[in-house]
């Protein structure tokens, strides 16, 4: 019994375990399909029923600051839009866009990165069209003695580019080159705005690297967040199951049913018996049925162990054992019985431990019980010419009743609170009159 308990235990460690996996599995599964599909998103934002004629190639500068002072560093972006389609693709010639390379006199480029590109699938007029955004932030600032009050632009940049004809999926014709000039950004030397300038509101510092960044933070934040949801499942699984093992060791009446859920089922039983044989008469199995719950009950009520076997559900019980179902899914059958005779019994009440003052009440009805266990027991072996009749069979019943009663409420936690201060007040009783 014990290995069946440990082999149980093991076995919901690693059920709980492997759920928790798949939890965090699925978790990332899902994150990295929200990745993918917020770089490339539905058709329905921009609208299925619209179509888009995108130009081959779309550039633009944007700085985060309109007006600079001189050794003043300031982050400027480059973003450029490029179309494909079944039959075109722009290709980009990044090479001469690397921060390494790129010269932008007379300012200084300092350094760059490149943000991991954006890509949009909108419907076009000869089909789907293909947005990819790329984009490359560069810190730059400006060194001289000659530019104080004055306007000086980033310069106007050229970006090469050309257009490869697709034939089918796996020929590609490239295209001529060709160029872009990409028009000069105003900047103001400490000024508020440069002169050349339409508005006087700057534009915003955000990058395509700022909302990858925050993307990446949200999976992490995520992903910590559920580490330490499940962490302490983890850090408590194994206090619970030794807490629930040490409880069924503990426990004197079997690891199935708990004693309180027990003996509800007992008093059921006793009552159905009850209500059938006020119309009815006392057959074997009603004798045999109520003496096994007398075995059982005074098991429970003079501490005796009973033995609580589970079983399939067609398996039939043994003379003496009582068959209860537990659960709903799975159901489980439950075969209880007990040892205990009339004679055991009353060698248990008549020793040291039921003689004290305070057991009184509880003694007198272990006794009246002991007697009506001995005449169900007696009725049971009994023949034609000894047997007893219909009155003693219906005060044994009673008293069973009574006996399973006052068991379920020494369970209940308000009457053990009642039982211990009547106790405590009796012994202090006791006390004062001797002082």
């Amino acid at each position: 019994m014990e290995e069946r308990q440990r082999m149980s235990g093991n076995s919901a460690y690693c059920k709980i375990v492997g759920i928790s996996r798949v939890v965090v599995l699925f978790a990332a599964a899902v994150f990295i399909t929200a990745d993918a599909a917020a770089q490339a998103p539905s058709d329905a934002l921009y609208g299925k029923n619209e179509a888009v004629a995108a130009d081959a190639l779309n550039c633009w500068w944007k700085s985060d600051k309109s007006s600079i002072r001189i050794g003043e560093e300031f982050t400027v972006a480059l973003t450029c839009r490029s179309a494909e389609t079944g039959r075109e693709r722009t290709v980009l010639n990044e090479s001469l866009l690397d921060p390494n390379v790129l010269a932008l006199p007379p300012y200084q480029v300092k350094n760059g990165r490149r943000y991991k590109d954006i890509i949009r699938i909108l419907p076009g007029p000869d089909g789907p069209v293909t947005l990819r955004s790329v984009q490359y932030a560069y810190t730059a600032k400006l060194m001289g003695e000659g530019f104080f009050g004055r306007d000086v632009p980033l310069p106007p940049l050229e970006i090469h580019y050309h257009i490869d004809l697709v034939t089918n999926k796996d020929t590609v014709a490239p295209g001529k080159e060709r160029t872009y000039v990409l028009p000069p950004l105003p900047m103001r030397i400490q000024s508020l705005v440069p002169k050349a300038a339409n508005a006087i509101r700057d534009a915003g510092n955000e990058t395509f690297g700022d909302i990858e960044g925050r993307r990446k933070n949200a999976v992490i934040a995520f992903i910590i967040a559920g580490v330490f949801l499940l962490l302490p499942l983890f850090v408590l699984l194994p206090v619970l199951v030794r807490a629930v093992r040490g409880r069924r060791e503990r426990g004197p009446n079997g690891t199935i049913f708990r004693t309180r859920d027990l003996l509800k089922r007992l008093e059921w039983e006793l009552g159905r018996i009850e209500r059938r044989c006020r119309t009815a008469s006392w057959d074997d199995v009603s004798i045999e049925t109520v003496l096994s719950i007398f075995r059982v009950s005074a098991s429970l009520a003079v501490a005796r162990r009973i033995v609580q076997t589970p079983a399939a559900a067609g398996t039939r019980g043994l003379e003496g054992q009582l068959a209860f179902r537990k659960g709903l899914w799975p159901r489980m059958k439950v075969l209880v019985s007990a040892s205990l005779t009339p004679e055991e019994m009353t060698r248990e009440l008549s020793g040291a431990n039921w003689q004290g003052s305070d057991e009184s009440p509880r003694k007198a009805l272990l006794d009246e019980t002991q007697r009506a266990f001995a005449v169900m027991n007696d009725a049971r072996y009994a023949t034609q010419a000894n047997a007893a009749d219909r009155a003693l069979f219906d005060g044994a019943l009673k008293t069973g009743l009574r006996l399973l009663r006052e068991l379920r409420r020494d369970r209940c936690m308000a009457f053990r609170m009642k039982r211990a201060v009547h106790s405590w007040l009796m012994r202090f009783g006791r006390q004062w009159k001797r002082s």
